[in-house]
């Protein structure tokens, strides 16, 4: 059952601010032709509303010959509309109002001309205006655009058919059957029955009835008239007068009009079957985002370089003093990945592999199906292509996120690299002093026959000790700070994974979550508004 079924409780004024929303957030999703439709809807609907809401229009429409102006007549107790002798045919729109009743907004937004005050004797309420339209039949094309016209604007519809055209396909195709929609607020009338026998009234009339129903209109209210004896006229104006009551509380027509919108696109947007929405887990699809995103990204790649890059600029820093040099052969490992020569390292390309798409695609696709699982194919489509935006923009997204990321690592030495390297140096000076005091020594006995004894210390001279700890000294130094540099490079590549996920996760979220979501929202907003408005009305 469709969720606009039953909405007959709520106001009308209501519904229509409804009709405008739900229009809103669906007006990509429906054919051109629709939108048009319900624009129209909802422009009438706002118009009719801000003109004497409080009287009730009641039109009178019918074929040639059917007898229309007459019972217009008769019902009014006055010679009003001009009853053809020749050819009984009505060519304008002719509308009676009550005296002092201002109808001028009203029937200008109508386009009816022809006005007359019924008399202060009228057998007919004061907030109902009757019109007489032009004949739906006729040859002059204007004539029957504007019985058009004014059939989809007035509230209540009076159909007058006449015995021998009653049954007329062009009445009802044309006519009828379209505007059932209104049935609430529609009275179908069989006139010149003063014409018919008893038996052959009752046989018209229940065929009539048959007719009206397989057009559409559910528990028609008939009646059956004679302007020439006054048959049936004190029920019809009981009838109008009754429908006029329900128009006036409920504004039947104009929800009628704004629920066939609302039936109309939900038709549209559902695969003939009740427009729903389906359930994800939010916190289960976002890690699993992330994490390609990632990859995409090339964080790991990224990690593993910060790490060997904070060894490498270690080493060089506080390696044994021998082999510094050694390491300056090596390309820095983030120097391969395009790092700038900043006192802060940033990442300036990193190319996304194809891989990396890939198994991101594979996710977005994942992602697109858990949202869009028990969803109109429309609405699918409608996620398809948001997600297919996002993942297009989302390498390049990934890149500049990743270049404006700090990886924490610096291109000059750490202050404990100092520290590390002016102890080693400790110890070179040592060794040096050492060995110079050595060779001074030798010296002095080759070349001055001086035979100098140097200080002596556990059995070794002194400069000995000086030079062999000295040398000791810049190896263990060199280890322990080697050492700590590999322990160090993993938290610093664990700070800078950390960073780049932060960015990362930024990008997903505003870049691919967000517009997914919000597609989301506005899809379930759509359903909510019209669940909202069927539990209001049960």
């Amino acid at each position: 059952m469709r969720l606009f079924n039953r909405l007959s409780n709520e106001p009308v004024g209501e519904r229509v601010d409804r009709l405008r929303h739900v229009l809103e957030l669906v007006e990509d999703d429906l054919p051109q032709a629709l939108i048009s439709n319900v624009r129209d809807t909802v422009k009438t609907a706002d118009e009719r509303l801000s003109l004497n809401p409080e009287v009730a229009v009641v039109a009178f429409i019918g074929a040639t010959g059917s007898g229309k102006s007459s019972l217009f007549n008769a019902l009014l107790g006055a010679d009003i509309a001009q009853v053809g002798l020749r050819r009984p045919t009505t060519k304008s729109a002719l509308a009676a109002s009550a005296p002092g009743t201002d109808m001028t907004d009203l029937l200008d937004w109508l386009g009816i001309k022809n006005r007359v005050l019924i008399p202060q004797d009228r057998l007919m309420p004061e907030n109902v205006t009757i019109v007489d339209l032009p004949d739906i039949d006729s040859v002059d094309l204007d004539n029957r655009a504007l019985a058009d016209h004014l059939a989809e604007r007035v509230d209540i519809l009076v159909w007058v058919v006449d015995p021998q055209k009653y049954a007329d396909d062009v009445l009802h195709s044309q006519f009828i059957r379209p505007l059932a929609h209104h049935s609430k607020v529609t009275v179908v009338v069989l006139s010149q029955v003063d014409r018919l026998s008893p038996s052959e009234r009752s046989l018209v009339m229940a065929d009539l009835k048959r007719l009206v129903e397989e057009d559409g209109i559910s528990q028609p209210r008939m009646v059956a008239t004679s302007s020439v004896t006054g048959e049936g006229l004190e029920k019809l104006r009981d009838e109008i007068g009754a429908v006029a009551r329900i128009q006036l509380e409920e504004a039947e027509r104009l929800k009628a009009d704004v629920s066939s919108a609302m039936t109309d696109i939900e038709r549209a947007l559902s695969d003939d079957g009740e427009l729903t929405v389906g359930r994800f887990n939010e916190k289960s699809i976002t890690p699993r985002l992330l994490e390609a995103a990632t990859r995409a990204a090339g964080v790991p790649t990224i990690h593993e370089a910060v790490r060997r890059a904070y060894i490498h600029r270690g080493a060089q820093a506080v390696g044994w003093l021998p082999t510094r040099k050694l390491r300056m052969i090596k390309t820095d490992p983030l120097r391969r990945l395009h790092l700038g020569t900043q006192s802060t390292e940033v990442v300036n390309s990193v190319d996304v592999s194809p891989a990396s798409v890939t198994t991101l695609n594979s996710s977005l696709r994942e992602l697109n199906e858990a949202i869009g699982r028990d969803r109109p194919r429309i609405w699918k489509e409608s996620l398809r292509e948001v997600a297919l935006t996002a993942a297009g923009q989302l390498p390049d997204k990934l890149n500049r996120a990743v270049s404006r990321t700090d990886l924490g690592i610096r291109a000059q030495k750490s202050t404990w690299w100092r520290v590390a390297n002016t102890i080693q140096w400790i110890g070179w000076l040592s060794a040096l002093i050492g060995g110079a005091w050595l060779a001074a020594l030798l010296l002095a006995r080759q070349f001055l026959l001086i035979n100098v004894a140097p200080p002596m210390w556990r059995a070794l001279p002194i400069p000995t000790w000086l030079l062999v700890v000295g040398l000791a000294w810049t190896v263990i130094t060199a280890m322990l700070s080697y050492g700590l540099v590999r322990l160090v490079s993993r938290r610093v590549a664990r700070r800078a994974t950390a960073a780049l996920t932060e960015s990362i996760h930024h990008v997903v979220i505003e870049d691919l979550w967000l517009p997914l979501k919000t597609e989301d929202e506005r899809q379930r907003t759509v359903v909510e508004l019209i669940r909202g408005a069927q539990s209001r009305n049960q």
